[in-house]
């Protein structure tokens, strides 16, 4: 780890001056889930050290890689974690899943070291390649804690959108980041953990987000906000206000209107395929007064699945795979009529 903790710092510190890598500035961003269209935002693009909020992809890093139901061994490593813990002891046995609470819900630095096998190179890799794949196109990840006393991790309030709209569409993740509290026991120790998050625990609007705060970067908060068919995600950096901003920010979108394109339930093309589309949950988008015309849906329908596309101005805003039903054993008389 620290062979590669070096590389990578190495890097930062040729492009970027040890004593620039502070929050000295603010940004945020509201993005709608969905779409991944950016409502609002500013100095949405400029790197920041993220802090406790790189445990978002700490989590769904764990999540997509490793069996949450795998019992892992606190080390002493683990144990000697700085900043924010829940006080692991050493030799206490935990399964993946119940670590993943602790991170989440108490932003535990010896859980996010017990979940990374003590930032291993392999799960840092991982951090990193997940990145990529999101299209994170300004994010270096070194730790799984977001410590940065040593080391750092940089990103952006657009990236940290990105990746939060995408950890938002993994049910797992959100079952885990959304809990209230969560108790668990080992046969050393009780635990009860609660969500430290103050709007997820007190505003059911709120479904779920991350806190974080280091000397370095200051006052950092990722928050979904889901409301009747509003699906936001918001990211505020060095905001001392920040509570009261996600809060306004959530409110606030008078700009757009969130149009339900297509209502959640099984249709019929009326093309020569041999199923009938299922369309999961209600399809939205956000668009602006002067865009509706602009609108256009498309559907492509192969041997055995079919993908919806969204177009504003013939601009791709919306791709998504879409669940079919064959006709032979799906009830006709539940079936809409696509054209309807």
């Amino acid at each position: 780890m620290k062979k590669l903790s070096l590389l990578i710092l190495g890097f930062l510190l040729f492009s970027f001056p040890v004593k620039a890598i502070t929050n000295s500035g603010s940004s945020y961003i509201v993005l709608e889930a969905t779409t991944n269209r950016v409502l609002e935002g500013n100095q949405m693009n400029t790197q920041y050290l993220v802090a406790s909020t790189a445990k978002i992809m700490t989590a769904i890093t764990a999540i997509e890689n490793y069996d949450l139901n795998e019992e892992i061994k606190v080390t002493k490593a683990d144990t000697t974690e700085v900043g924010s813990k829940v006080y692991l002891k050493e030799n206490e046995i935990l399964t993946r899943k119940e670590l993943l609470y602790a991170l989440m819900l108490r932003s535990a630095n010896d859980a996010a070291s017990a979940l990374s096998s003590n930032n291993s190179k392999d799960f840092i890799k991982k951090m990193n390649e997940t990145a990529k794949k999101i299209g994170m196109k300004n994010s270096v990840f070194v730790n799984a804690s977001g410590l940065d006393e040593k080391e750092y991790n940089l990103s952006t309030a657009y990236d940290m959108a990105l990746l939060s709209s995408y950890a938002s569409k993994n049910k797992a993740f959100v079952s885990i980041a959304s809990a209230h509290s969560f108790s668990c026991s080992t046969k050393e120790s009780n635990y009860t953990w609660h969500n430290k998050h103050r709007l997820v625990s007190n505003d059911n609007d709120f479904l779920w987000g991350k806190t974080g705060y280091t000397k370095k970067s200051k006052r950092i908060l990722v928050s979904n906000y889901v409301k009747e068919n509003k699906n936001l995600i918001l990211v505020t950096i060095n905001d001392g206000n920040d509570w009261n901003h996600h809060k306004a920010l959530a409110h606030d979108n008078s700009k757009y209107s969130f149009v339900t394109i297509f209502k959640k339930g099984v249709y019929d093309t009326k093309k020569d395929v041999s199923y009938y589309i299922h369309i999961p949950n209600d399809i939205v988008i956000p668009i602006k007064k002067n865009e509706k015309e602009d609108i256009s849906i498309t559907f492509k329908l192969y041997k055995d699945f079919a993908v919806l596309e969204v177009f504003q101005n013939k601009t791709l805003i919306v791709r998504q795979n879409i669940e079919v039903y064959s006709k032979e054993t799906f009830d006709i008389d539940l079936v809409i009529d696509i054209f309807k």
